[in-house]
């Protein structure tokens, strides 16, 4: 009864779910999605597979529909869909539909709450928000791994009020900002004077858009970012920024059980 869980993470939160699932159920094998897609990895053998992914604009990151639109799923009986952000259930009838049109579907799927890390947007989460979200979602971890394990069919619902926000303003809202390249974010990013040169950045970008250039991260616009955050999160110096002034004075979040290494270790 063998399962292998892909996943994405910028900043830790997915791969800190993923390692939660394995010690959980000790028989779960655990792939990069980008190494798996880099190294055109993409017939797993396993009965039972899953992905494992954060919400970027309010949707499943382009780096995950990219994913879904090339694994084989012919000797798969039961594939699930892990959100590490409670979403609406759009997100992961969208999955279904793509994964329609190449005759598989989705067999089941999953949301946590974990800290957002948004941070042009949004504020980091105080550390007392964390142990909340932590709390919560090591209770519903221990309800999901009996799904897994059972290969029972679950699906997220949400209300009609969700279902019309999903359907209209967040819909155009994910248009926007894939329109808009996130509001032109990636021409955006610059390293200011904290920046003590240590290639942190440029290690753990997992779009391999950063290079170290006179002793400064310089972003290449040729390359498509990926918005994982990764750079902006780890940098040992807070001193990587976006949008202008935006970020300086806000803190950072990555999961603290997941180190750069980790982070970077997904493009090997």
């Amino acid at each position: 009864m063998s399962t292998v869980i892909y996943y994405f993470s910028g900043t830790g939160n997915s791969i800190y779910l993923a390692k939660e699932l394995q010690k959980r159920i000790p028989e779960i094998i655990l792939r990069p999605v980008l190494s798996a897609l880099k190294h055109n990895d993409l017939e797993p053998k396993e009965e039972a597979v899953g992905v494992i992914f954060p919400i970027h604009a309010h949707t499943i990151p382009k780096i995950i529909k990219e994913f879904l639109q090339k694994i084989n799923l012919d000797n798969v009986s039961y594939f699930f869909a892990f959100s590490n952000r409670e979403c609406a259930d759009k997100v992961f009838k969208d999955i279904n539909k793509l994964l329609k049109k190449r005759k598989y579907k989705l067999n089941a799927s999953f949301e946590v709450m974990m800290p957002v890390n948004y941070i042009p947007v949004f504020a980091v989460p105080t550390e007392e928000e964390i142990s909340k979200l932590e709390n919560e979602m090591q209770s519903k971890l221990d309800v999901i791994q009996e799904y897994i394990v059972e290969r029972i069919p679950y699906h997220v619902k949400t209300g009609p009020v969700i279902f019309i926000l999903a359907n209209s303003l967040l819909r155009f809202s994910t248009f926007l900002f894939h329109k808009t390249k996130y509001f032109r974010l990636q021409k955006s990013f610059y390293a200011d004077d904290k920046c003590k040169s240590c290639g942190t950045c440029e290690k753990i970008c997992l779009s391999e858009i950063i290079e170290i250039v006179n002793g400064k991260p310089k972003w290449n616009m040729a390359v498509e970012c990926i918005y994982c955050f990764a750079c902006i999160s780890y940098c040992p110096q807070t001193a990587i920024q976006a949008k202008g002034k935006r970020t300086t004075k806000k803190g950072r979040y990555h999961h603290p059980s997941i180190t750069a290494n980790e982070i970077a270790k997904q493009k090997a």
